[in-house]
């Protein structure tokens, strides 16, 4: 392989998981074409979790910037917006991409994002696009919405949509009174109207709708009867519930409620002796329940040598790394890391990374050492979560190990909080 195509790997694999170095790569090597790597970068949004990461259009402009081939990666990028029909947050990246055009006076960028708003829409995406309209044209834009969301109504009358992206430029906009402004726009404008009118149905019926309060005798009943594990977001045990919640899962035959309750201690620490967590942990795995499951998260929490050479044992042979190394954030000793680099070194599909890296992040925040340079870099060459890899950095930092390639790097990271992290260098 020529060393040209090389570095166009090098160039994409960065692209792809969204770090600085394909930045640093265009920009030394201005003769090198990138503009098809880049198309893709900007067609499809590559992170792990295009809904929670922050958007990845500011990091493919500034690499297109770079590029010799500008007008060309426009053009798809127009063409992209146009047609787009499979994925809501490469959709939601192309839009934003767009609007940097647009903002930057591009009138054909602009008319694109206009007609492409509730046009071919992605199921459940009819969303895409309001907040970039609003960027550019404020309350106008926010007109331009509703008009054509009430014709979008006219045609599906069964259609809704409720207050919040007014409420939203409200905040934004604390001088102005939006709505308001909208009243008065809809008595010339029958599709406004038509779009306050569904508005306000729906705020109408959210207040006739009550949801029931349902009442529990104790946490032992909320535990096994209300849905699956919301409640644990809901609020906080005492700990007087979650002793409650250890007899009862001491004396559980059943397997099911075996399952909810021991989905607690994933969250809280078992109070009582660990050994009765192992044992669930050793069972043989069924498809039936995640009690096996549930018992090796618990784990976490103990400290023990039993523990700790289960972790180990099931280290050299399962194909789910993930579930087992969670078991060194409490149970983590000098040396380890040459395992987690070996584990790091060895697993490459996206959702172990991702698992591995939430999990050796958790371990190096309990336990400060510099070696976590070698596996977190690892996990950093191979994951593309933005999210985690602001962790990863910090982690770096806070045990000065960070290397000057990283560096360098995050200045040009997709995700904006690591390239705060430089700033804060």
């Amino acid at each position: 392989m020529t060393q040209k195509k090389l570095l166009k790997r090098r160039f994409f694999h960065s692209l792809k998981r969204g770090t600085g170095e394909a930045y640093l790569i265009a920009r030394d090597n201005p003769t090198v074409d990138f503009s098809e790597y880049i198309i893709k970068g900007a067609l499809e949004n590559f992170a792990y979790d295009g809904q929670c990461e922050s958007s990845r259009a500011q990091y493919i402009f500034d690499i297109n910037s770079l590029s010799n081939q500008q007008e060309k990666i426009r053009s798809a990028v127009l063409l992209g917006i146009r047609t787009h029909q499979t994925d809501t947050w490469s959709l939601t990246q192309l839009f934003d991409l767009v609007k940097i055009y647009a903002l930057r006076g591009d009138l054909e960028a602009k008319q694109a994002i206009l007609d492409r708003f509730l046009n071919e829409t992605i199921e459940g995406s009819d969303w895409v696009g309001r907040h970039e309209i609003l960027e550019l044209d404020g309350m106008e834009g926010l007109k331009f919405i509703a008009e054509k969301t009430g014709k979008r109504l006219e045609k599906d009358p069964d259609d809704w949509q409720n207050d919040s992206i007014i409420r939203y430029f409200q905040r934004d906009n604390p001088l102005l009174k939006v709505m308001d402004e909208l009243e008065k726009a809809s008595q010339k404008n029958r599709f406004i109207q038509l779009y306050l009118e569904n508005v306000r149905r729906m705020e109408e019926n959210q207040k006739n709708h009550k949801q029931e309060m349902v009442i529990y005798k104790d946490v032992i009943e909320e535990v096994i009867l209300s849905k699956p594990y919301i409640w644990l977001v809901r609020r906080k045990l005492s700990d007087e519930e979650v002793n409650s919640v250890a007899k009862q899962l001491l004396i559980e035959k059943n397997k099911h409620r075996q399952e909810k309750l021991l989905y607690v201690f994933t969250h809280y620490k078992f109070p009582f002796d660990s050994k009765f967590i192992l044992s669930l942990a050793k069972e043989k795995p069924t498809y039936r329940n995640r009690v096996t499951e549930f018992a090796i998260d618990a784990l976490q929490f103990f400290q023990s040598e039993e523990i700790r050479d289960f972790a180990l044992e099931k280290l050299k042979t399962t194909s789910k790394p993930e579930a087992f190394v969670n078991i060194l954030v409490s149970n983590y000793k000098t040396g380890d890391h040459q395992l987690l680099t070996a584990i790091a070194e060895k697993f490459n599909s996206e959702n172990t990374v991702e698992n591995l890296a939430c999990s050796y992040i958790d371990i190096y925040k309990s336990n400060k050492t510099k070696d976590c340079k070698q596996p977190l870099e690892i996990i950093y060459g191979k994951m593309n979560c933005g999210i985690h890899r602001s962790d990863i950095v910090s982690i770096l930092v806070e045990n000065s190990v960070l290397s000057d390639q990283i560096r360098q790097e995050i200045r040009y990271d997709s995700h904006l909080e690591t390239r705060g992290l430089f700033c804060k260098m």
